[in-house]
């Protein structure tokens, strides 16, 4: 079989014989080490109410075709959603260790030994925990040699916060060709977010700053699920490019609908916090969030990190900040200059460590 990784576009081959049939497995690839996942299972018959009718131009009568089997190119905006939403089946890896965690931090019958041993079993998580532990950013240089020290050392707030940041390395590492945004820049940019919001909730609403921090990381999750769709349709993004308008403006256009909207049903999906999917939401557009001061941080946050350069799209210089975020946050401009400061810094800091 042929495998093509999406990430660094390495292509190779394994032989049929060393491959489970029926099963789905995953193992990182051998160029870049992210993860490929390969669904050998055999594929269900297509669910027959899910059926577009379309009269046949040779014979006049009326054809039936499942979803399942048309391409992409030809579902509307409703049926391509709901396929996307129907691929995806479970959370990813990264809000599966998050949410275990943060099961057992909340659980007062646990100890640093429970949490650590929720960590340890991702090495590779656990190996990076320990990596920007000892970052300048947390001061605590050379100080952290284990994972249970990092527990005892940072503490339930800033573990939580660290475990998010470095289990979303790799689901936010890959490089979007339809957004044309290459490895790591989702990724820097999504930390700038989670950062900023985080210093922002810390100073307007502190009982916030998780769930700041945790949205800020994943605002722009929707575009991983829709950047083979942007790519399949590559004509029609280069001209509606060329109009000059943002891409938030071009998913509507090309797909009938945005990656917010598809972030938030993905949420919803999962069952994450009301709040959560509200943010996710409406963080292009908080004025329609009915208040929701969650949505607000992290919509100032996002316009503070395209201004600051940070890992940002080709068009971050069309998003402008909504005219109410900076009086319902009670922030001024000289504020948003010492917001961009401070993540400019840390964003350096985090990303040398975890080099």
């Amino acid at each position: 079989m042929r495998i093509e990784c999406k990430n660094c576009d390495k292509h190779f081959e394994l032989p049929d014989n060393r491959l489970p049939t029926g099963k789905k497995v995953s193992f990182p690839c051998p160029g870049c080490k992210s993860k490929i996942t390969l669904d050998l299972r055999e594929k269900q018959e297509p669910v027959t109410e899910q059926t577009d009718a379309a009269p046949d131009k040779s014979t006049g009568k009326v054809v039936y075709t499942p979803i399942a089997e048309k391409s992409s190119s030809e579902l509307d905006g409703t049926d391509l959603r709901r396929k996307i939403l129907g691929s995806i089946k479970d959370l990813p890896p990264m809000p599966k260790i998050i949410y275990k965690a943060r099961e057992v931090m909340a659980n007062p019958m646990s100890g640093f030994k429970e949490i650590a041993e929720v960590i340890e079993t991702d090495q590779a998580i656990a190996a990076k925990i320990l990596q920007v532990s000892n970052s300048a950013y947390y001061g605590l240089s050379g100080m952290v040699s284990s994972i249970h020290q990092a527990t005892v050392v940072l503490g339930h707030k800033t573990l939580e916060q660290l475990i998010t940041m470095v289990s979303a390395t790799s689901l936010l590492g890959s490089r979007l060709k339809g957004y044309r945004m290459g490895s790591g820049a989702l990724w820097q940019h999504s930390l700038a977010v989670a950062l900023c919001s985080r210093l922002i909730a810390n100073d307007r609403a502190p009982a916030l700053e998780n769930d700041a921090f945790s949205v800020g990381l994943i605002h722009d999750a929707g575009k991983l699920a829709m950047d083979r769709y942007i790519l399949e349709r590559k004509v029609q993004v280069d001209q509606a490019l060329k109009t000059g308008i943002t891409f938030l403006a071009l998913e509507k256009q090309v797909l009938g609908f945005d990656h917010t909207e598809l972030a938030s049903d993905l949420c919803t999906k999962w069952k994450l916090p009301e709040n959560h999917v509200t943010a996710m939401r409406f963080h292009h557009d908080p004025g329609a969030s009915n208040g929701n001061q969650l949505a607000y941080i992290i919509h100032t946050a996002n316009h503070i990190a395209h201004r600051s350069g940070i890992g940002s799209s080709m068009d971050a210089a069309l998003y402008e900040l909504d005219p109410g975020a900076l009086t319902f946050l009670t922030l001024d401009e000289e504020d948003l200059d010492h917001y961009s400061e401070a993540v400019i810094e840390a964003v350096s800091q985090i990303t040398q460590s975890m080099a």
